[in-house]
């Protein structure tokens, strides 16, 4: 009797749907289990396995010879041609990743080193070296990492990529501090640019106009204001969409006041305020504008930009909160520190004041008060004084601070506080005795405006 005929597995192809594509990933899990399925049979007397073209078994080839074979009921999957070779490139690098997370860093130079020393054909070149390069970097190996996007950019310099590769290198260049190849690799990205044709021309445009803006970056951290300056200029003369204006006319204006030209500076300054008084970068512009007016005699604008930059930042500091912060407290400590010292006591209260607003910790809070408190005595309004410190005497025994572990900084302060307390009553107590004597009060007058 004839044997009746065996079902078709659920995968077969059929005429009208052709052979299954499956994806990358799944060809590279099919390659891990053909593997270990493989390792665990003895090959045949007089046989021996297969060998990948990058040093390790051919899991893929085995496993569609030992088809039906182990305990794996399941059909294998034919791949194409590209897939296959996709799968075990991408199976090497990920047998890297693992090795690197295990810490077997031998294990794992093994592999990526037989990967890109293999002769591959262009696109699977392209492929094995994009990958090997993802590793090192993650890994956080610049120096291998630029080796192999150099090499990318060498043996493939046809390639559509090559612009994105350059800009990369630029950028791993500058991480390791070769400011001048950083450079000369976003050079590369501009002359190709200039060599494309029509149908590449926006793609080409965008990346070439990000490459100048790298170069721009490049030369200002390097510390060339001059030439970061020229490249500022010359990408605001281009028409650039509102946040990269914003940056580069802040950038230029950064340039000119590092360069030490003040007047430059404020104009500069006043015009990237005038358009873009909310950005990011505000608070570090009111900050230089500050230090531009005070360098140039002009004491007012910088105290009033400084009170500006205090006041009105609650309301534009929504985006970045913390940078308002930071350049709030530079610079009120600066100019409110630089008034005390001068004798400018009304200026360096009132800037004490709205800092003391910035912050409750008392690391930041209770400082801030202490110096409020001897401007207030510098003035002869020794009331006002007198709450400053006791302010911070009668803060440090409530109970949320009385049991916490506090800097040493900040309990001698407390200390401190306690004992101007101390001693501005006992002045009280002899100046009254004084008067009584006297007959006149010996205290100096109240500058004009300040009221106790």
């Amino acid at each position: 009797m004839a044997e009746a005929p065996k079902p078709a597995p659920q995968n077969a192809p059929t005429p009208e749907s052709g052979p299954p594509r499956p994806s990358i990933e799944s060809a590279a899990a099919a390659a891990a289990t053909a593997a270990s399925a493989a390792a665990a049979e003895p090959a045949p007397a007089g046989e021996s396995k297969k060998k990948s073209r990058f040093g390790g078994d051919d899991a893929l080839g085995d496993a569609a010879k030992k088809k039906g074979k182990g305990k794996s009921k399941e059909p294998v999957v034919k791949l194409t041609p590209e897939q296959q070779k996709a799968a075990e490139i991408k199976a090497f690098c990920d047998k890297a990743r693992d090795a690197i997370k295990r810490g077997e860093e031998e294990v794992a130079r093994g592999l990526l080193e037989s990967l890109v020393a293999v002769d591959l054909p262009s696109a699977e070149k392209k492929i094995a070296l994009t990958e090997v390069a993802a590793v090192y970097e993650e890994k956080g190996d610049l120096t291998k990492t630029i080796a192999i996007l150099e090499k990318l950019t060498n043996v493939l310099d046809s390639d559509i990529e090559v612009p994105v590769w350059l800009l990369k290198l630029g950028q791993l260049y500058r991480e390791a501090g070769a400011y001048q190849m950083a450079i000369s690799r976003y050079y590369g990205v501009i002359q190709l640019a200039m060599k494309v044709g029509s149908s590449d021309f926006q793609r080409f445009q965008a990346i070439s106009r990000q490459a100048q803006r790298e170069i721009a970056n490049t030369y200002f951290i390097k510390g060339d204001f001059d030439q970061a300056q020229k490249f500022y200029n010359m990408a605001l003369r281009s028409d650039l969409p509102k946040e990269e204006r914003a940056v580069a006319l802040f950038r230029a204006a950064h340039c000119t006041f590092m360069r030490g030209d003040m007047n430059g500076a404020i104009n500069g300054l006043e015009r990237f305020l005038k358009d873009f008084s909310r950005h990011a970068s505000a608070a570090e512009a009111r900050y230089m504008l500050a230090t531009a007016y005070k360098t140039e005699g002009r004491p007012q604008d910088a105290y009033d930009s400084v009170i500006d930059l205090l006041r009105d930042a609650k309301s534009k500091s929504e985006e970045d909160p913390k940078a308002w912060a930071f350049w709030q407290k530079k610079a009120g400590n600066e100019f409110a520190n630089d008034y005390y010292q001068r004798g400018e006591f009304v200026n360096a209260v009132t800037i004490y004041q709205a800092l003391a607003a910035i912050e409750e910790s008392p690391e930041w809070r209770w400082p801030v008060v202490y110096q409020m408190g001897l401007c207030f005595e510098r003035l002869r309004i020794e009331p006002r004084a007198s709450e400053c410190y006791k302010y911070i005497v009668d803060e440090n025994k409530r109970p949320e601070f009385r049991w916490r572990k506090m800097p040493q900084s900040v309990a001698n302060l407390v200390q401190m506080a306690s004992w101007r307390v101390e001693q501005l009553e006992w002045d009280g107590v002899a100046n009254g005795k004084l008067r009584a004597v006297v007959g006149m009060d010996l205290s100096r007058p109240v500058p004009r405006g300040i009221r106790p």
